[in-house]
């Protein structure tokens, strides 16, 4: 059987390392010369448990989101090796809930008891934990005090201890791209950028693809779509086009990258609306973003704009530093350290998500993450990851649906 996946982000490679687990090869292209880069490492790496989707009432986005952590570990080390103790895991977040904030902290605590519940019953279910040990969520209202020695109140109504945490997702693609290069029965395809899919005999799938300059073309006998920002572009070539609307969007925030004590700087979510992240993750420094600062472009078309090729370095850095500077007013613990531009790295991703509107709009369906998964018709299977969270899970799922395991 020749597979061929488009997109090594995420979950395109997740899904080429299940089938070579399983004994099975796949062609694996991306327009990118690694495997894994833009959105797939250029993001906070939070391992969602719900708790920022207070918007979505019906909890189906919190319950997606608990079912790909509790998933996220277990399906990666069954590729790479990745320790709870590792340095990539960051300090435990803090939700602040700005003034202004599209729900108010007595209908967010609900909302986290609600969480709560929901991780033990999964992790009762499956047998699995949160970040491979943990089975209980821990969330916890903080007194005046308390929150007073880690943001300003002036910005805040109240503060949240929880246990919800990240990895850094550059070690994490640093590992995988490793696996991809080591592992024989995965043939990566560098600098392919994948132009259109067609059934060539109405049971096979042609893709056609240009490198260095020249158009090429094989035909497979199952095609996973992964792409990020390509995705919808080559099912509308397979007559697959949304019935929905959706929107792409480009975020800009970034890392110092200089060691920081994990009880220095606190990570913190602030919540909810269109505000941003603060994460710590100590000897590898921080990752920070400030979405009104931040949020560069947006775009309905079937594929978005070259955002990253069009914004100039110097425009990245002042997005970044600006950034930097609305968190450092919000944050005191951040003042304690020096902005240096040596150390600053900016990083942006496209996000893709169901809906018109953005999430200004406290009715935007860009509040909820639980319409995505896999689309199958016959042997071509279109992947919607929504998350960073969801990207093992899918791709080990992916791998089942190509071999008509589920």
């Amino acid at each position: 059987m020749r597979i061929a996946i488009l997109g090594a982000g995420s979950a395109g490679v997740c899904t080429a390392l299940e089938l070579a687990r399983r004994g099975h090869a796949a062609d694996l292209y991306d327009e990118n010369p690694e495997p894994v880069t833009r959105a797939s490492q250029n993001n906070e790496g939070k391992i969602h448990l719900g708790l920022v989707y207070a918007k979505d009432d019906s909890l189906k986005t919190a319950r997606t989101m608990i079912l790909g952590a509790i998933h996220f570990t277990a399906c990666l080390k069954r590729w790479i090796d990745l320790d709870q103790h590792d340095a990539c895991i960051s300090s435990p977040y803090y939700y602040a809930v700005h003034r202004g904030t599209m729900t108010d902290p007595d209908h967010l605590e609900r909302h986290y008891d609600q969480c709560k519940r929901m991780l033990a019953d999964a992790c009762a279910s499956t047998g699995l934990s949160y970040m491979d040990g943990e089975r209980r969520l821990l969330v916890e209202k903080l007194s005046t005090r308390e929150m007073e020695e880690l943001v300003d109140r002036e910005y805040f109504l109240s503060l949240f201890r929880t246990s919800e945490r990240a990895v850094d997702p550059r070690v994490v693609g640093d590992r995988l791209r490793a696996a991809v290069h080591a592992n024989s029965r995965v043939r990566f395809i560098a600098n392919a950028r994948v132009s259109d899919a067609a059934w060539s005999d109405g049971t096979r799938l042609r893709v056609s693809f240009r490198l260095n300059g020249e158009e090429y073309s094989e035909t497979y006998d199952q095609v996973v779509n992964a792409l990020w920002h390509g995705r919808l572009e080559i099912d509308a070539k397979l007559g697959l086009a949304p019935e929905r609307d959706w929107l792409y969007r480009y975020k800009l925030g970034g890392w110092l990258n200089a060691p920081v004590e994990p009880k220095t700087v606190p990570s913190l979510t602030i919540v909810l609306g269109p505000f941003g992240d603060l994460v710590n993750f100590g000897p590898r420094g921080l990752y920070l973003s400030w979405y009104p600062v931040g949020m560069i472009g947006t775009s309905r078309d079937l594929k978005p704009p070259e955002w990253d090729l069009s914004l100039p370095e110097a425009s990245r850095r002042a997005v970044l530093r600006d950034s930097y500077e609305e968190l450092r007013r919000r944050c005191p613990p951040l003042r304690s350290l020096d902005y240096a531009e040596c150390v600053a790295e900016p990083a942006g991703g496209v996000i893709f998500a169901w809906g018109a509107t953005d999430i200004h709009n406290e009715d935007s369906p860009l509040h909820t993450r639980y319409q995505i998964g896999i689309h199958s018709v016959r042997n071509y299977h279109s992947v919607n990851t929504g998350k960073y969270t969801m990207g093992p899970y899918l791709g080990y799922k992916t791998a089942e649906r190509v071999l008509g395991i589920a």
